[in-house]
């Protein structure tokens, strides 16, 4: 399979969970409590990204 297929078809998988998201969340009514725990689960997903990232390249730069 080409790169630039493959490419292509992870860009849609990506941007299509973002439109069905917004999509479910216009069509349909969720509760402030359910609002506030997808929204907690996404950051705390954030932040540890964010933490990890950073970790390797600090343990690259500067070591154990």
């Amino acid at each position: 399979m080409p790169v630039w297929l493959q490419a292509l078809l992870w860009g849609l998988l990506s941007g299509g969970a973002l439109v069905i998201g917004a999509t479910l969340g216009y069509c349909t009514r969720l509760s402030q409590r359910m609002v506030a725990a997808v929204m907690a689960f996404g950051s705390g997903v954030l932040i540890s990204a964010l933490s990890l990232e950073l970790m390797q390249e600090a343990f690259e730069q500067g070591g154990l």
